[in-house]
């Protein structure tokens, strides 16, 4: 298998193309940017998808999004440009070599008020980014029954770099401000590691799986609540951390619990017995890769 993986370069794409190529896989690296290694194709263009559908490859993993749902909230047109449209290409790419496709969605598909979310649970997302997302899949599924969405909920890894990784990111920084900062306590996510995520895409893509699939970490937290628990695995002190009960305002709206069970995936054989988000975090930070 010959993999090419869009935004590779990315918090979920640089953790797939490093645990595919440690298991011998070949990887064709596409990214935005021009960078050493990497070949830069802006996919919501004409000349971006020429440029993968002139590259050789037979399986193709789709993670390149906009995922911030303020900044979709504000340029809509974009957001569907990226996450929906441009999805829709790739996936007449693959079929078109009769090639492997995997699509990365969201948790923001559901609304958030009956959890936890089957993958044949009704679809109903409150802001943009969600809708953008779900047009991706729709538009998946009218080119193929057989290609494969997988849906994730809230990530952090490290393989990217620490700024690429908002949720553990901002949360270290708060804690080393020295000053006294706010955090939410309403909405609730379930932190999910990237190098999880990798190592379930390698899994349905090796199993020849196909239709709508979801992963997630299970040991939900608020921002306030896995505040708390960044600090006390990397030994640094919350005293400043400060609980807000209300949310916060802003352009998107967020799912209160989106929770996804992913017992369909279990069901295919795959191992659901991980590490919690705190020990995650503290064999992150022993290791040296959260900083110092």
């Amino acid at each position: 298998m010959k993999l090419l993986v869009t935004g590779s370069s990315g918090l979920l794409g640089s953790d797939i193309v490093y645990l595919a190529e440690r298991r011998n896989i070949s990887t064709v690296k596409v990214c935005l940017s021009q960078r050493p290694g990497f070949i830069s194709a802006d996919i919501t263009t004409e000349e971006g998808i020429k440029t993968i559908r002139n590259l050789e490859w037979d399986a193709l993993v789709h993670t390149a999004a906009w995922r911030d749902p303020n900044v979709c909230e504000k340029d809509p047109d974009k957001a569907y440009s990226i996450n929906g449209r441009a999805t829709g290409l790739l996936a007449s790419l693959a079929k078109e070599r009769n090639a492997k496709f995997l699509y990365i969605s969201t948790d923001y598909v559901f609304p958030g008020t009956n959890p936890p979310y089957r993958e044949v649970d009704p679809v109903k997302p409150l802001n943009i980014y969600g809708k953008a997302k779900l047009a991706g899949e729709e538009a998946v599924r009218k080119i193929s029954d057989h290609f494969l969405i997988l849906r994730v909920p809230a990530l952090y890894g490290i393989r990217a770099g620490l700024a690429a990784s908002p949720l553990i990111d901002s949360t270290l920084k708060a804690l080393d401000s020295g000053k006294d900062w706010d955090m939410e306590d309403t909405i609730i996510k379930y932190p999910t590691y990237t190098g999880d995520v990798a190592d379930v895409v390698l899994f349905l893509l090796g199993k020849n799986a196909s239709g709508t699939y979801q992963f997630s970490g299970q040991e939900k937290g608020t921002r306030y609540e896995m505040a708390l628990a960044i600090a006390e695995a990397t030994g640094k002190s919350s005293a400043k951390i400060r609980r807000m009960p209300a949310p916060p305002e802003a352009d998107a709206t967020r799912p209160i619990d989106a929770h996804l069970c992913m017992d369909k995936l279990i069901e295919l054989g795959f191992d659901s017995t991980l590490p919690s988000f705190k020990e995650r975090v503290r064999q992150l930070w022993q290791a040296g890769l959260l900083g110092s």
